[in-house]
């Protein structure tokens, strides 16, 4: 992508080119990477390609850690680089969601191993699963903390939480509690003592951990230096990334600010809990879509026998215990009249969704009591059928599930989970947030006439505001591959349930809900695009979706209260609009084309449709999934990975950015950043400072630089950066995994004419150039390929030709259209400079004549 205000640096660089060649990867990736090259043939070949850099030598590619928890591999980081801020706030923390990543992409190597579609055997899985049991407290042997009894939880007589409100800012915190209900009293805990009694706890995920204890919040324990829980985010829906407070999961009152007792002590959470109010204690908060998306992978390679018995039962347990998540935060009946002096309603307050999260914790030493929270905000991408599906219909997985009615709740979890999607499903085709049965986080009265879902409030944006949570183009593309990899499924096997979701079957009301989505995407994904602020794209997608004039904005933008029954004209009031386009964000992109060739192998489409476009939205998303796989891949492949440079204007609050800290609270972190009223997020984060791309972000935010985006000053915004997300890796594979076991036969293109290697034509589909015996008319100026535009794709094939003739032939019409440079006769590279200076409006006309 090139930025409009980046066509000045372009500008002077084409100016001072020494040659057109020189240019070109500054505007366009005309071919493949050199590291593309070495393994495009085939989809088979791209993922082993991409696996090996990943997984197999993760480590010495700096994906993954050293450490291991006992076996397995490494423990995944949520980047290679560290200086990354947005919901991790270091790249070598990692999350559940990595975790469950490398599930993910182990089981798709087994099934393509134990199909042969690439060499090796399965065994991955279960490698994977080990590791990814380092997330879960009481099986992490990585955290070394063999101390902490976690056991202890069964011990309890009961679950129980003080209630207290969520607030608008951080500033509001302490959360200040309730003044009615005094207790919150989980009603699965008796269920699941008894099936899971003899554990170390909860088989559910932390959410959030320090690798390679960076923070230092292990110092002077058994798990110095190793891998460390701990949580960021606690004050409410505004605080963002950039205003959160690290603190350990294990508060054992070592850092932060100094304690006179120790069963009412501060350590860092006093920040959030209040002065001399913090026991010893720990805590846990789980994000049930990783725990979901591991249990995806485990009935994916399981429907193929890649699977392991042994770890279909842990899947089955650990689906079975986010039964947690599907509970009101302190357990309040799911009703538009519950308030916050409503009583705890035991199973009542099971709504059956899978909230934003479960949290746990309890004493530490005497471990005396426990406590235990749902969420009453549920996501709409947070929902995952298939996992649900999995858990009722793989017997494997089934027989894990040991807690009482553990199927008859996922039975309706299903049923409700399609539904949300149903009622949320906007006119265009994306899907709108989710509800609440906490309206504002405090059981405040529903807006008159809000609309509902089983009596909870529609929210554009549930959890977090800032950003708003439904922006991301990420939330449609995880969430939807899932209904899609349902669908084919169900298409295949037929459906098990034999219920109806919204009166439809469920074959019936996934086909009604992918068809729209696809089709809106489809319409929405361009090539050689330049969008409306003047960037110019090889590819892309939409970036951001905005739902109403603003994030509160419920008077022209709202679904309809859900009546049970679909409704394809339903809706009329929910719209979104694009907010952006990008084509950087690999994970979504990959995870886009997975899910489109998902929805085509359940329509059976023919594989021919890969490479020719077809008629049918399912023909045209193979089409399209072939061309976006085939052009990122080959854009984007680098020595470790697929990545594209990128910049980020909001890193500036890195620096500015101020974090609240109560007037009451002065406490210091184990690097000695100082907490205290009127710190920023780097000045609590005093480590960063020995980070180099830190170091280089600071520069440009205190204007020194180069002007990278050509708009005439230097500053945060000229920052650039390349990025290897874990999770983009783990979509990437999955994408093209995906490709070569449903469709084997498919080989990577069309080749597209400014992205890659083409043909002189736009609609040919081979790598071969077509020539022409049409005559000889008056010149297109600038023409080259001579289909009707002047675009980048003729510059791109003036220089093909020059390097190789022979493979890149140009019409005789052609070579008129290219001469725009006069001074020499014939085609030079100084013609596809012209052409380049032509589009970056340096020149008004080509004609050189004139």
């Amino acid at each position: 992508m090139i930025s409009k205000k980046n066509k000045a640096l372009a500008a002077g660089v084409l100016a001072a080119a020494m040659s057109a060649t020189a240019v070109m990867p500054a505007i366009a990736s005309a071919a493949p990477t050199a590291e593309a090259a070495k393994s495009n043939g085939s989809y088979a070949e791209m993922f082993s390609s991409l696996y090996d850099d990943v997984i197999t030598n993760g480590v010495q590619n700096g994906y993954l850690s050293s450490q291991t928890n006992g076996s397995g591999f490494g423990i995944p980081y949520h980047s290679v680089e560290t200086f990354i801020v947005e919901a991790p706030d270091y790249g070598h923390e990692t999350t559940s969601e990595a975790m469950s990543y490398i599930v993910w992409m182990a089981a798709m190597h087994d099934v393509l191993a134990t199909k042969g579609v690439i060499n090796g055997s399965k065994g991955d899985l279960a490698k994977a699963w080990n590791t990814m049991e380092a997330m879960i407290p009481g099986w992490s042997k990585a955290a070394n903390r063999s101390d902490i009894k976690y056991e202890t939880l069964w011990t309890q007589p009961r679950l129980k939480s003080d209630p207290a409100a969520e607030h608008d800012q951080p500033s509001d915190y302490p959360a200040k509690p309730f003044t009615g209900e005094k207790e919150a009293i989980n009603p699965m805990f008796d269920i699941f003592k008894s099936a899971y009694g003899s554990d170390k706890g909860y088989y559910l995920m932390n959410w959030l951990a320090d690798v390679d204890d960076w923070y230092g919040f292990s110092k002077g324990t058994e798990g110095a230096g190793k891998f460390t829980f701990i949580n960021t985010f606690q004050r409410g829906e505004q605080e963002s990334c950039f205003e959160t407070v690290p603190a350990p999961c294990l508060e054992e009152l070592k850092w932060g600010m100094k304690s006179e007792n120790e069963n009412n002590g501060n350590g860092i959470k006093a920040i959030f809990n209040g002065l001399n109010a913090v026991p010893a204690q720990y805590s846990f908060t789980n994000a049930p879509d990783a725990e979901d998306r591991a249990i995806q992978a485990v009935y994916f390679a399981n429907r193929y026998n890649a699977g392991d018995s042994s770890i279909s039962a842990l899947a089955g347990k650990m689906g079975d215990q986010c039964r947690n998540d599907m509970f009101d935060k302190y357990y309040k009946a799911i009703a538009a009249d519950t308030t916050s002096s409503s009583k705890s309603a035991g199973m009542d307050s099971k709504h059956y969704l899978m909230a934003w999260y479960t949290a746990w914790g309890g004493a530490l030493k005497d471990y005396s009591w426990a406590w235990q929270i749902g969420c009453s905000h549920s996501h709409q991408f947070y929902q995952n059928p298939l996992a649900a599906y999995g858990l009722l219909y793989d017997s494997s997985i089934n027989a894990g599930m040991k807690g009482t009615d553990a199927s008859t709740d996922y039975k309706e979890s299903l049923k409700r989970q399609i539904e949300m999607y149903q009622w949320l499903q906007s006119q265009q085709g994306p899907f709108a947030g989710g509800c609440t049965n906490s309206w504002r986080g405090r059981y405040e009265e529903y807006p008159s006439g809000h609309p509902t879902f089983y009596g909870m409030a529609y929210v554009h944006h549930p959890v977090y505001a800032d950003p708003g949570s439904n922006h991301w183009i990420g939330n449609q593309v995880w969430s939807t591959q899932r209904l899609a990899e349902l669908y084919y499924i169900v298409s295949k096997d037929g459906d098990a349930t034999g219920q109806t979701y919204g009166g439809l079957k469920l074959d019936e009301a996934l086909d009604k809900l992918l068809e729209r989505w696809i089709k809106w995407f489809e319409e929405n994904t361009h090539f050689d695009y330049v969008d409306k602020d003047g960037n110019e794209f090889s590819y892309c997608i939409p970036s951001t979706l905005d739902w109403g004039e603003s994030d509160t904005d419920y008077k022209t933008c709202y679904p309809d209260s859900w009546s049970g029954t679909y409704s394809e004209t339903a809706n009329q009031h929910l719209n979104c609009k694009i907010g952006g386009y990008g084509q950087g964000d690999v994970g979504c992109v990959s995870s886009l084309c997975n899910t489109l060739i998902y929805y085509a192998a359940a329509k059976g489409v023919d594989p021919k449709f890969a490479q020719e476009e077809g008629t049918s939205v399912a023909e045209k998303g193979l089409y399209l999934a072939n061309r976006l796989l085939t052009a990122q891949y080959n854009e984007g492949r680098d020595e470790i990975g697929i990545t594209f440079t990128d910049c980020n204007p909001s890193l500036k609050r890195v620096f500015d950015e101020k974090v609240y800290i109560p007037s009451y609270y002065k406490g210091e972190m184990p690097d000695g950043s100082k907490l205290e009223p009127g710190a920023t997020f780097s000045s609590i984060r005093k480590s960063y400072e020995k980070d180099p791309e830190w170091q280089k972000a600071k520069k440009y935010n205190d204007g020194e630089g180069t002007d990278n985006n050509g708009d005439g000053e230097v500053n945060i915004k000229d920052y650039q950066f390349q990025y290897h997300r874990f999770w983009h890796a783990g979509d990437a594979i999955m994408a093209y995994g995906t490709m070569a076991l449903l469709y084997p036969e498919v080989t990577p293109g069309p080749v597209v004419t400014t992205t890659s290697t083409t043909t002189s034509t736009t609609t040919t589909t081979t790598t071969t150039t077509t020539t022409s015996t049409t005559p000889v008319k008056d010149p297109v100026w600038g023409d080259t390929n001579c289909d009707g535009v002047v675009e980048l794709a003729d510059a791109i094939l003036i220089m093909q030709y020059l390097a190789n003739p022979n493979k890149y032939n140009i019409t005789e019409q052609g070579k008129l259209n290219g001469d725009v440079d006069l001074t020499v006769k014939g085609l030079t590279s100084n013609d596809a400079l012209r052409i380049q200076e032509y589009l970056l409006h340096l020149r008004s006309t080509l004609n050189p004549n004139a």
